[in-house]
């Protein structure tokens, strides 16, 4: 599988983790993690795919919506009388408007076969298909999500943890990135955190304690709400501790008495986990020797 078919499949992953096990799933998703530029493409999907659920749940919509595009529909099949007034008119006009573009049925059923699974087309790709179906469809589909318990709205699961450090490095490297404070004091940054009700380090790496502190931030990576503390390292560069609540992240994951590490081009990456929290120490233009020696 190379980079594009792994796209192609990665479009259809679905943001509940339960693809996970697909081995066509396995395959891309491993090539993502292998790949920085794959990984960083896919967390932007995915935190792109949570951007726009979140927004359509928050779509308040007329009472009578629902009813009336069941109304249009029925009318096209001529199973109940015409318009009566000149709003349901309006609707039926509006509906009977939309037209998909002509290719749409070819590219559903070649993304159908290339999954495996002809029930289930890619989750997000028909925002790029077609903008008026897109429209009619997140009308329906927040419509339903508002009428839902609670208890029954969709959650995200638990991500990876790669999706972790490529969402870090591709919020670190946009040109928009900033700090929220900007302190050299550790605990002053911590306490800002911890206001914030963020997850927040019970103890550094005893290198870390040692070095001045530049700033923090909330880190949000496919809709998990985590923590950034950047540091002055001197000789090795800046080095950045992302923290994220146990649950919110899934993973191979060691105590932090025997960190994992990995070099991914020009970033030095170690990450490790206690009970409650998941820890991620990455430092650009480093090398793992020089991170390793932050333990």
């Amino acid at each position: 599988m190379d980079k594009e078919q792994a796209r192609f499949v990665l479009r259809s992953f679905r943001p509940d983790g339960s693809d996970c096990e697909d081995p066509e799933f396995t395959e891309a998703l491993k090539l993502a993690h292998q790949d920085l530029e794959l990984g960083q493409w896919l967390a932007g999907e995915r935190t792109f795919d949570a951007a726009f659920a979140a927004a359509l749940a928050e779509v308040k919509l007329p009472v009578a919506l629902c009813k009336s595009i069941l109304d249009g529909l029925a009318i096209e099949r001529g199973d109940v009388p015409q318009a009566t007034d000149a709003i349901d008119a309006s609707m039926i006009g509006a509906l009977a408007s939309i037209q998909p573009p002509p290719t749409l049925r070819t590219e559903l059923l070649a993304a159908m076969e290339r999954s495996g699974r002809a029930t289930r087309p890619s989750v997000f790709w028909w925002r790029r298909a077609a903008i008026p179906l897109a429209a009619a469809a997140g009308m329906a589909l927040a419509f339903y999500i508002t009428r839902q318990p609670e208890s029954q709205v969709p959650r995200f699961a638990s991500v990876p943890v790669e999706f972790v450090e490529a969402g870090f490095i591709r919020a670190y490297e946009s040109p928009q990135f900033r700090l929220e404070e900007q302190r050299e004091d550790h605990s002053a940054l911590i306490t800002h955190l911890k206001e914030r009700k963020l997850p927040c380090p019970c103890c550094l790496p005893r290198g870390l304690a040692k070095v001045k502190g530049i700033g923090c931030r909330e880190l949000v990576i496919d809709g998990k709400s985590g923590s950034l503390i950047c540091f002055d390292g001197a000789e090795n560069g800046v080095v950045n501790l992302v923290i994220f609540r146990r649950e919110d992240v899934r993973g191979e994951l060691p105590e932090r008495q025997s960190p994992s590490f990995a070099q991914y081009g020009a970033w030095a990456v170690a990450r490790w986990a206690d009970d409650e929290r998941v820890f991620v120490l990455l430092g650009k233009d480093c090398n793992v020797t020089k991170l390793a020696a932050l333990f």
